[in-house]
């Protein structure tokens, strides 16, 4: 083995505290009373709305006006003007013509004082005023957007240099033509300036009438300068109003204490698996330790701006439940390595010889595990992300937080190689060269335990022979399951059904969910159920106000809401935290897309298994890891059931990443089945071949579930404490989850897989 130079476990471990103390907190220089931003830090992390509170929206236009992408684009220049004029630069702002909507998330002004996301989402979609001025200022008004037939972006030439520019070309109708005739006859060598609402697009000088109802706007324009002056003023001239067809708000109060929890879950769950890798695997786990440490830094430098090419990344709850997620199956890769030294050292080989084999034999079990979590993870941004290829199918998606989560886990993945698997090795090998660490029990294995009468028995449970057992188990688990849900009955949340929450803080005068729900039905006539519970860290109530079906509410609406509340109970003081209103019919879509996602992401798995191990039966190790993929999402559903959460995007989130996770372990499994039969030979019975395979890598599933679930208990138990009910709704079926795949990648999956190649055998023989 080529040894690696003591210098190096240094080198490496300055290079990822640099990492993770720039990505952490940055490198700023002072240039007089002004900060400069040299390297950005985790204070540049852009926070989603559901961290800092903000809005998101989705206008469609009015009444049944099918839009064509350049009238969608014209809209949508009319919002990002709203919302600059507003000094609202941080915000996603995007079109979906497949759906006829544009979608628009901002987060509240960090100086923000009054929340009012009703009024915000108004100003933001009320028609647009467009008016053609004379002068600089907007009192004299030539003419309005209604007499604008078109403006297109076009290249005129000089006739005389033969030099080209990009310019605007406009179009008026009769009345506008007119107009602008006289305007034009009137002002040559003076200005003209266009205006959309308050703020002033345009300013061109007037070089000679025009009198045909044609003329174009000059100017030191780009492409895309040009292109977005023609929508803006093209906008003025739609034949159609936006109205807002689904609405979220969060108060940043709210956000901020989510913030603050999910930060004390991150810093547990580390240190609790680092205490648990030490103990388990001694210096490979400090080693563990460190390069988990250099992911987590990686992954902040990836969503805080710090690489030059990447911009800041907009990080939400659910991206930092990632992140978190990834700390537990980020050790992986270490647990992997570390456990196949520990088997080589306890099978008699040098330690040299042990680090060797451990790392070649381990990589292709991290590479094949990696692979299919970053399948999903590539899938969640894919489909739940901005436009990009798989939009053309799904339409563009009003789920930023499921994109979020996906871009976290994606890049923890390939953190993971980087530190899991080449840093780590670097370090554990200089190490190694030092006189004082190059020692068996180091690493886990003492003198004794290589010697036959007193090493330690693996072990030796005969799976095959009792999965008749094995599989009656989860049987039951799940019938017994299913009849309590179906007696608690599943409720789908109002993205997949449509209708709408608002949820209150409120003080000052007792209420209850009767009272409530009496007043909005005598006040509005609206049927709605209401629930009302004690916030943990005041003396408030939390009161949320739900509308089934179709009874989606617009922003008016909730306003009128607002106000019968306080009018009624004029002693109570409600403070907006939450609201979200969501249309029935795009709520139906938002189903049929995560349907689709989930069919495409498990056919894509099943290929790549089959590929894979095709040299061990590849569609048979495929399909019986979806099926007991199947098994592991069935007991997550039925926690969602039981405990009455409701089916939304969270509960797909916790589908597909149960997807990657415990395919992950039955990868590894399956990984040590190929080798084992490679070393073994065709002559041994399957049964031997997994029975031998499956204690071997025993250890390592229990392990590398426990790490976790330990992580997810503890994001579970803070959001508990602070009262996140989103991020319980994700971890808690999660924990299910993870004890779900740890049984079924190695009891169900293996069984089955053998019970086919069995099966496969005798049918062979009976030809014979």
């Amino acid at each position: 083995m080529k040894r690696v130079k003591k210098p190096v476990f240094f080198v490496v471990l300055i290079l990822i505290a640099a990492l993770v103390y720039t990505s952490l907190f940055g490198v700023y220089m002072q240039n007089g009373d002004f900060k400069i931003t040299t390297i950005k830090g985790a204070e540049n992390i852009r926070w989603g709305i559901d961290i800092r509170g903000g809005v998101e929206a989705t206008f469609s236009p009015a009444g049944d006006v099918q839009a064509t992408n350049e009238q969608l684009n014209s809209a949508k220049e009319i919002v990002e003007t709203r919302m600059v004029s507003q000094n609202i630069t941080d915000y996603e702002l995007y079109t979906d013509v497949t759906n006829n909507r544009i979608i628009v998330r901002f987060p509240w002004k960090s100086d923000e004082t009054d929340f009012d996301p009703e009024a915000a989402i108004n100003e933001l979609s009320a028609t647009a005023l467009l008016t053609f001025c004379e002068g600089t200022d907007h009192s004299n008004v030539i003419l309005d957007g209604s007499e604008v037939v078109s403006a297109q972006p076009a290249i005129s030439t000089n006739q005389e240099t033969g030099a080209t520019q990009y310019v605007v070309s406009l179009e008026f109708n009769d009345s506008g033509k007119q107009k602008f005739a006289e305007a034009t006859q009137r002002l040559v060598g003076q200005t003209i300036s266009i205006w959309m609402d308050d703020v002033m697009l345009s300013a061109p000088t007037v070089d000679e009438a025009i009198t045909n109802g044609q003329g174009q706007i000059r100017g030191s324009f780009t492409s895309e300068e040009a292109t977005k002056l023609a929508a803006q003023i093209q906008a003025g001239a739609l034949p159609f109003a936006l109205e807002t067809s689904n609405f979220n708000a969060l108060a940043p109060t709210l956000g901020s204490q989510a913030l603050e929890a999910m930060l004390i879950a991150g810093i547990i769950a580390f240190i609790i698996i680092s205490i648990l890798m030490i103990v388990c695997f001694r210096l490979p786990g400090v080693v563990a330790v460190i390069s988990l440490a250099g992911q987590m830094g990686v992954i902040f430098a990836s969503v805080s701006g710090f690489f030059p090419n990447m911009n800041s990344f907009t990080m939400t709850l659910p991206g930092i439940a990632g992140i978190i997620l990834s700390i537990g199956i980020g050790v992986d890769a270490n647990v992997i390595t570390a456990s196949r030294v520990r088997e080589e050292l306890r099978n008699g080989k040098s330690l040299d010889g042990a680090l060797q084999r451990g790392f070649q034999s381990s990589f292709w079990a991290i590479f094949d595990g990696n692979i299919t979590t970053a399948i999903v993870a590539i899938m969640l941004m894919g489909v739940f992300g901005p436009s990009n290829i798989l939009s053309m199918i799904f339409g563009e998606s009003t789920t930023g937080s499921i994109f979020s989560f996906g871009y976290t886990l994606l890049i923890g993945i390939i953190a993971n190689f980087i530190m899991g698997v080449l840093a780590t090795r670097l370090m554990t090998l200089s190490l190694a060269s030092f006189k004082c660490f190059h020692k068996k029990w180091l690493f886990g294995v003492s003198d004794k335990d290589t010697q036959p009468e007193t090493a330690k028995k693996e072990w030796n449970f005969d799976f095959i022979s009792n999965r008749k057992i094995l599989f009656l188990i989860p049987a039951v688990l799940i019938v017994v399951g299913l009849i309590a849900g179906m007696i608690v009955g599943p409720k789908l949340d109002i993205q997949f059904a449509g209708g709408a929450m608002i949820r209150y803080s409120v003080d000052g005068e007792e209420v209850s969910s009767d009272s409530i729900q009496s007043v909005i039905k005598d006040e509005l006539g609206r049927d709605c159920s209401v629930t009302v519970s004690q916030e943990i860290n005041s003396n408030a109530k939390n009161v949320t106000v739900s509308f089934s079906g179709n009874q989606s509410l617009t922003p008016d609406e909730q306003t009128e809401v607002a106000t019968v509340l306080s009018e009624a109970f004029d002693e109570a003081n409600f403070t907006l935290l939450e609201s979200n209103s969501v249309d029935a019919t795009m709520g139906a879509r938002f189903f049929q897309k995560c349907l689709a996602c989930f069919v495409l992401t498990t056919v894509l798995l099943l290929v790549y298994i089959a590929l894979r191990f095709k040299k061990i039966g590849g569609l048979s190790a495929g399909v019986t890891a979806i099926i007991a993929l199947l098994h592991d999402i069935i007991l997550s559903f039925i926690v969602f059931v039981i405990f009455g959460m409701a089916i939304n995007d969270i509960f797909i989130a916790v589908v597909l990443t149960i997807l990657g996770y415990s395919l992950n372990s039955t990868i590894v499994i399956y990984d040590r089945v190929r080798e084992n039969r490679r070393k073994m030979g065709p002559r041994v019975s399957y049964e031997e071949i997994l029975n031998a395979s499956l204690n071997q890598t025993l250890g390592r599933t229990l392990l590398t579930s426990l790490t976790t679930f330990l992580a997810l208990l503890v994001v579970c138990i803070v959001a508990a404490v602070y009262g996140i009910n989103t991020v319980i709704a994700f971890s808690l079926p999660m924990m299910v989850g993870v004890v779900a795949g740890c049984f079924s990648s190695q009891c169900v999956a293996p069984c089955l897989f053998a019970v086919w190649q069995i099966r496969k055998r005798e049918r062979l023989d009976g030809k014979k």
